[in-house]
């Protein structure tokens, strides 16, 4: 066991590398993915009230957590695709790509930046789909949500912070301002505030029936 650890810690202190970052993010969404069914065969032997509830709030935060995966290689792969050569994160950070806006173009940032938008938005494209659309436990109707719901909060940050840059605005200021961390609460709670008005709306007129 000490030989494990200190392996997996050794791994994680080694220096980045692409090939790395696959193994990790692997490693992690399938650690995750294998919990969620694990939760879903709970559901599936009995219905329990705590099981009811964690489980459907572990398919959120799994799916909410591979839309950040994708999100993070999709920034990634646009800058790439506009020429940029990033520093790889640690391991043991949530930056893939680290992303110096001083010392890449314009171009670039909005590659990097459309990038992390196709990332995201397709994957939670493929969780509705695959989730929502046609499956019925609560589990995957989890899941299905923490996709729409990191698409949709995301969305609120990024989209001015892209339109702002494209419109000619400085990189970093935009950049700066349109993330901050009070811009980026208060876009998350109206985002998901007008979500949650919509699903209600749609069960409400039997369009989840």
């Amino acid at each position: 066991m000490a030989l494990a650890v200190k392996s997996a810690s050794a791994y994680l202190e080694a220096a980045p590398t692409l090939g790395g970052w696959v193994l990790r993010d692997a490693a992690l969404l399938g650690t995750a993915i294998v919990l969620v069914l694990l939760g879903d065969y709970w559901l599936a032997v009995g219905s329990f009230w705590l099981a009811d509830l964690i489980v459907p709030l572990a398919g959120f935060i799994v799916a909410y957590g591979g839309c950040y995966v994708n999100h993070e290689w999709g920034h990634y792969w646009g800058a790439r695709w506009a020429g940029a050569r990033l520093p790889l994160g640690p391991y043991r950070g949530v930056l893939l790509g680290l992303f110096d806006p001083q010392q890449h173009s314009r171009r670039q940032f909005q590659a990097m930046s459309i990038g992390g938008v196709v990332g995201y938005f397709s994957t939670g494209l493929v969780l509705v789909s695959v989730f929502w659309l046609s499956a019925g436990t609560a589990t995957w109707g989890g899941m299905a949500l923490g996709g729409v719901a990191f698409v949709v909060q995301s969305l609120s940050v990024d989209g001015p912070i892209i339109w702002r840059v494209y419109q000619g605005a400085d990189v970093v200021i935009a950049a700066r301002e349109g993330a901050a961390p009070a811009v980026i609460l208060r876009r998350t709670w109206q985002s998901w505030s007008l979500l949650m008005l919509v699903i209600g709306l749609a069960y409400a007129l039997g369009g989840f029936n």
